[in-house]
């Protein structure tokens, strides 16, 4: 009954634009198995994220094709205090389907000294960005709290899983401190971006997820390699930076993948339903949020901003400017359909390969491959109508 009593309040709150601090029911949510769930799970996921825009689009494709038993914020993109009520008002808050499942969502780890944002000056309005996430909240929440026992959190979320697969699209910062909590669950690990040491793609350079807290990157490798460990990663090509027209082979988000493609009369087929999850994550992508005064660097600043901003590369283009391609989206693919991808060998010096997973390249062509991984994203999200 009390449950019940929560997910009313939560729905009412989202209906009427309200927030509630859900603080309090965090404990209760990771500690205790969600309504209907008594019995043993054959498997589970922890989803370990930083709650960047790719991973917004990442979330709902795992909870419409896997049991996830907890959600994970990491810092990284976001701070884990103020990502947990964003990413709760996207998977939790649902107004037409007020007896989904609730998710639970912890709050993570996070450096004991944060490193220096000047590396990374495009932070904080994407930071600003995801605390609303993506302009689906007119305000910021009120941050959780943090909890260091949330190593044991995790743990409680899985205690009725037979065997727990692990999704890092964010940094290691958490990682490091609950595995060793759940260790002899873990069934395989799913990681976005390449080990320290791969250098069959991107030679000297490690990923933001590996750099931004370095340290907990280098301290995870030794362990993941006793693991079953899958790294992913996308293919790299020229004419996808910063461009508002990228080239057909580049591996970036596009508005049909959301909206659907526009027919001669006008409308839209196709695309996100509007309803439920994938009605949310539509809804928090499309949105009109006036963004402009986010914006902090000097060649950014005037420029115009609105939730495309962050993931449609003319929108990108147009404002914060960089690339955003389908990084968190296509380590979750792999979680779902691991059959779209295989090793990858670089084509001179193959012996640097192997060491990586990338999409298995259809009828040897990027373009055919990267509207393959699309069509299957918007699927498989749908597929979220129903969370698992």
């Amino acid at each position: 009954m009390t449950r019940s009593i929560i997910r009313a309040s939560i729905v009412l709150a989202a209906i009427s634009g309200a927030l509630i601090d859900p603080t309090a029911q965090v404990a209760a949510w990771a500690g205790s198995s969600s309504k209907g769930e008594t019995g043993l799970k054959k498997e589970c996921v922890i989803l370990d994220n930083d709650y960047d825009i790719d991973d917004m689009q990442a979330i709902p494709l795992v909870l419409g094709g896997k049991h996830v038993a907890a959600i994970v914020q990491s810092e990284g993109y976001t701070i884990p205090e103020q990502a947990a009520p964003a990413v709760d008002a996207l998977v939790n808050q649902l107004p037409d389907q007020p007896g989904s499942r609730i998710v639970p969502i912890i709050v993570g780890g996070k450096q004991d000294k944060g490193p220096d944002l000047k590396r990374w000056p495009w932070l904080p309005f994407f930071r600003s960005m995801m605390n609303r996430s993506n302009g689906l909240l007119p305000t910021e929440p009120k941050p959780w709290q943090s909890n260091v026992n949330y190593p044991q959190q995790i743990a409680n979320s899985v205690r009725n899983c037979e065997t727990v697969s692990i999704l890092i699209i964010g940094t290691y910062t958490s990682f490091n401190r609950y595995l060793p909590l759940i260790k002899d669950k873990v069934k395989r690990v799913v990681i976005m971006g390449q080990a320290i040491g791969d250098e069959s793609r991107t030679p000297n350079r490690e990923s933001f997820n590996c750099s931004f807290d370095l340290e907990a990157c280098k301290q995870a490798m030794p362990t993941l390699k006793q693991l079953n460990t899958f790294f992913v990663d996308i293919p790299r090509l020229d004419g996808c930076h910063d461009t508002s027209t990228p080239s057909p082979q580049c591996y970036n988000p596009n508005l049909e993948m959301v909206k659907g493609q526009r027919l001669a009369n006008g409308e839209y087929q196709g695309g996100l339903i509007r309803k439920g999850l994938p009605g949310q994550l539509r809804r928090a992508l499309l949105n009109d949020i006036a963004c402009s005064s986010y914006y902090t660097t000097p060649t950014t600043i005037g420029h115009p901003c609105t939730s495309r901003s962050t993931w449609e590369p003319a929108a990108v283009a147009s404002g914060p400017g960089g690339e955003m391609l389908l990084w968190d989206q296509s380590a979750a693919l792999f979680l779902i359909k691991p059959e779209y991808f295989s090793l990858y060998y670089p084509e001179t010096m193959r012996e640097k390969g192997g060491k990586h997973y990338e999409p298995t390249l259809v009828n040897g062509s990027h373009e055919q491959t990267v509207q393959k991984l699309r069509q299957a994203w918007t699927e498989l999200t749908n597929a979220s109508i129903k969370i698992q």
